[in-house]
Order: structure tokens, then sequence, then C-alpha cells
């Protein structure tokens, strides 16, 4: 006897795997959600890292470039030098330096944006103190009667480019072991490219996260045999 099947009968047979398929589905789409999650977890911490390293290699370049004398406190370190930081720092900033006039002794630098970059590199427990500024192989001319400093338009190089090792985050303050390596330091492999050129010193440098950016808090030379 041929067996009589019924619409509503149909309906649910149809109805059951279409259940059963949606419910693979739903899972499935968990396990690919899941599995995404995972991954954008397991790298993004990476790429988030490299981009903070890169960050505080940014803020340090000319504290790098410049090279100062080790000091435990910004408060003990030479004025001099934090001066020349912030003047070089200052003329990596291409917005404002594109408005500043030119005459035949240079590029005319307000002092008061010198003030500027120093507070915020350095904070407020050190004042700024307003004089000629000498580095390696320039120097910029300071005119207090005028309030600005004449920057030659030959170019400054630093000696040294910025390799952040390491960090350690505790809360606001940011531990950095900071590779000096120097501009003319390459290095060529067996099959004639370019090696990673390795740092010629080190330092442990300490910077405070504030509102807008980072102070620079202290900067300690690493001796030969703590490099590692």
């Amino acid at each position: 006897m041929e067996e009589i099947i019924t619409i509503e009968q149909k309906v649910k047979r149809k109805k059951a795997p279409f259940i059963i398929g949606v419910i693979i589905l739903v899972f499935a789409i968990i396990g690919v959600v899941n599995i995404v999650g995972f991954v954008k977890d397991a790298v993004k911490p990476q790429d988030d890292e490299s981009a903070q390293l890169q960050e505080y290699a940014q803020f340090l370049t000319w504290v790098v470039g410049v090279d100062p004398a080790s000091f435990s406190d910004i408060t003990s370190a030479n004025k001099d030098d934090l001066r020349n930081i912030a003047i070089c720092s200052l003329m990596n900033d291409g917005i404002t330096t594109s408005t500043y006039t030119v005459s035949e002794k240079g590029l005319t630098v307000p002092a008061s944006d010198v003030e500027l970059y120093y507070y915020s590199m350095f904070g407020q427990d050190t004042s700024i103190v307003h004089a000629n500024v000498v580095g390696y192989g320039y120097e910029f001319a300071y005119d207090a009667a005028n309030g600005v400093y004449y920057v030659p338009l030959t170019g400054v190089t630093p000696p040294f480019s910025v390799r952040v090792e390491s960090a350690k985050v505790t809360g606001d303050f940011i531990q950095l072991r900071v590779g000096y390596v120097g501009t003319s330091n390459v290095e060529i492999d067996a099959q004639g490219n370019l090696k990673s050129a390795q740092p010629d010193k080190y330092a442990d440098v300490t910077l405070k996260k504030t509102e807008n950016g980072y102070n620079l808090i202290s900067l300690m030379a690493v001796t030969v045999g703590e490099y590692n």
C-alpha cells in the first residue's frame, strides 16, 4: 500500500533538516568568530606593540641624536642638552616650521616655539635657559634682542638613530631599553645585503605619559656587560 504523505508532514520533514542546518551554521559561525577573535588577539598585540615602540622612538629621535649625559631626574639634566633636543625636535615639525621666515642668517625660529617644545617634552620641573645651541657639527645662534634662533639651512643629521629594544609600562611610566645606532654603522652580510646594524651603546630611559604625549624623566647609560 502506498504511503500517503500529507502537506503537514512534508513541511515537518523539510523543516527538520533546515533547523539542523541552521544550528550547524550557527555553531560554524561561532567557531569562525572565535578563531578570528583568537587570531586577532594573537596578532594585534604584536602590531600594537610595534607601533607603540615606533611612537617611543619618534619621541626619542633627538634625545638620542643629541646624546645627552646621563641624568637620574630631569631636573639634573644639562639644560644646554635639553634646549638642543627641543629645538632639533621642533625642526622636525614641518607644519610649524613652514611658516618661518628665511634670512641670510638662516631659518628664523621663534624662541617661544622652542619653549613650547621644551616644556611639552620635559615638563614644568625644569626651566629653559635660552642661549646659543652647539651640537655635533652644527650651531644655532640665539638672538636675545629679537627672541629668535637662527638655524642654518644646510640641515642637521643626528649621529645616532633610535632602536627601542624593550618597554615596560607601569601606570603612566614607561621604562625603555634604547639602543643608539650610529648613522654610519652599516653592516653587509655575505650575500651583499644590508644587515640591521647593532647599536653602538645603550641607555635606560624613563618616560611619563601625559595628556599630549610624553615627558622625559630620566636617562641612564648602560655600562658594558649590562646590555643583555
